[in-house]
């Protein structure tokens, strides 16, 4: 299966992010795995890519509840200062919360793909990366 360059962990736990990494990296799919601890902090990456002109993450792990900066603030700005490019990018909110209203709050964002419970595992993150691959495929017509 064809992989992706770049995916940014947004969580404000650090166990998380160590799993995550480690699942991410055991999957052979990515070759570069950033780390964000607030939505402020994953922002700041992404315009210091956009500013340095280096690639853009491909996927966005994204945790709902943050101190600071959580995942629905950080869907406003991104949203905002034009981050978003069509299918360069596919966020997938993650949470532990069990509250119909975050799914529905997520499923009802336009740059959400999709909701996924923590922690992610690998045949999903596999399934996420097939996923992107296929829609970077259909864009791009190759």
């Amino acid at each position: 299966m064809a992989g992706i360059n770049k995916v940014l962990l947004v969580d404000d736990d650090e166990i998380t992010n160590i799993l995550h990494t480690r699942v991410i990296r055991k999957s052979g799919l990515v070759s570069e795995v950033l780390v964000a601890r607030d939505g402020r902090q994953a922002l700041d990456i992404l315009s210091d890519h956009l500013r340095r002109d280096h690639p853009l993450p491909e996927l966005i792990l994204l945790d709902i509840n943050m101190p600071g900066m959580g995942g629905f603030e950080f869907l406003e700005t991104y949203k905002h200062r034009k981050l978003s490019f069509a299918g360069q990018m596919i966020i997938v909110m993650l949470s532990t919360s069990l509250l119909k209203v975050d799914h529905a709050r997520a499923e009802a964002d336009p740059n959400v793909h999709s909701f996924s419970e923590k922690p992610i595992t690998l045949a999903a993150f596999a399934a996420l990366v097939e996923t992107y691959v296929a829609r970077r495929a259909q864009i791009t017509g190759a």
